[in-house]
């Protein structure tokens, strides 16, 4: 079926109901393996939406980050050539009250809270409303930089985004106030398995299983990881736990489409974990290894989580200081504990070179901007 017979308007392959008026269509072949968004299931959520959000997004929400691990490709927000969707008018009428009532308020961080989560919500059907998402947020750990749910909500911006070493420093920093959050482990395990970490991961998902029995995300996620790993006997043993948990029969035969490729002769691993193993891969780059304290210092900075790239250069101008220029890096602008974490980083990297190379006296590291001059941030070891 290519059009609706109720509208006209045309239909996405083995969709179950018209984008234009949600009338059902004729039943479709199996599933492709990404959930649909349509007029129909976007009217439930404006209706929920405006009720006040909960079940239906975070079921959304975990569905998505299921499926994208399942994949190991880039979260996506709609099914490949799936039509423009557009919010409907009484869910952005809502979005913007709450917006309204947030800023008559700006030191009510839970008014703010909501915004944020508002918008996120949102943002799974018009990708504009991250940028008010993310403003929420900033505007919150502005206020609270320990605030849970502005963490949790910029990591999942962050995860959307793929921006990963963000999303990492977000859920780790949220994970030390609420350590026992199961699905914001099996967040952060995605995160370090999308750059190359399925140990961490790992680890991750078994704390997650331990502390929510029967959890179908963690042991999905963790069959991934481990197939990724060609550990396939742990693979498959996690993905029939996986599939005892499953929620519906759609999760029952992707799961078991994968333990079928696990067990075919071809000796491969699923395609999510090899897909998955690629960025890791290409991310490890050849260099020859610093043979001296200062070239260990520049590949420290170099290879820093989302800092490295912006490094414009590194200068000595004394043994005992290096001047770090830095493009388009506004620190002044990081969240807290983003900018805990660098200095962290650059710290630990910085002892480890000087112990390296036996170097006692005192050194400093400066991290300016390379427009400017301007020093952002010393580091003194």
């Amino acid at each position: 079926m290519n059009f609706c017979p109720e509208c006209g308007t045309p239909v996405q392959p083995d969709a179950k109901f018209c984008v234009g008026c949600g009338q059902a269509l004729a039943a479709p072949s199996a599933a492709r393996g990404a959930w649909r968004v349509n007029g129909w299931f976007l009217g439930i959520f404006t209706v929920i939406l405006v009720a006040g959000l909960a079940t239906l997004s975070v079921l959304i929400y975990q569905q998505q980050r299921i499926q994208t691990a399942r994949e190991a490709a880039p979260p996506t927000n709609l099914p490949a050539g799936h039509p423009a969707i557009k919010l409907p008018k009484m869910a952005r009428d809502f979005i913007a009250g709450v917006q309204a009532e947030a800023q008559k308020k700006p030191q009510d961080i839970a008014v703010w809270d909501r915004l944020g989560e508002v918008s996120l919500r949102a943002a799974q059907f018009d990708p504009s409303y991250y940028k008010l998402a993310s403003e929420a947020y900033a505007h919150v750990l502005k206020l609270n930089p320990d605030d849970p749910p502005a963490l949790r909500g910029v990591g999942d911006i962050d995860y959307d985004r793929q921006e990963y070493d963000e999303a990492i420093a977000a859920y780790e920093h949220y994970l030390k106030l609420k350590p026992n959050d199961a699905q914001v482990m099996v967040d952060l395990g995605t995160m370090y398995l999308y750059t190359g970490n399925p140990d961490q991961a790992l680890g991750l998902y078994h704390k997650a299983v331990s502390i929510k029995p029967g959890f179908f995300e963690a042991y999905n996620n963790m069959g991934v990881a481990y197939a990724s790993e060609k550990d396939d006997a742990h693979a498959r043993a996690a993905f029939a736990q996986a599939m005892k948990y499953a929620p519906d029969s759609d999760s029952k035969k992707r799961i078991g489409d994968l333990l079928a490729q696990l067990n075919s002769d071809t000796g491969t691993a699923p395609n999510a974990a090899t897909a998955n193993a690629a960025p890791a891969a290409s991310a490890a780059v050849s260099e020859a290894p610093p043979t001296t304290f200062e070239g260990q210092v520049e590949s420290l900075v170099r290879n820093l989580p989302v800092a490295g790239p912006k490094v414009a250069s590194v200068k000595w101008p004394s043994k005992a200081k290096a001047l770090v220029l830095m493009n388009n890096f506004p620190m002044d602008a990081m969240p807290p504990f983003v900018r805990q974490r660098f200095v962290e980083d650059l710290t630990a990297g910085l002892d480890r070179a000087k112990q390296t190379y036996h170097v006692s006296s005192p050194v400093e590291l400066d991290i300016a901007d390379a427009a400017t001059g301007r020093v952002m941030e010393t580091i003194s070891r």
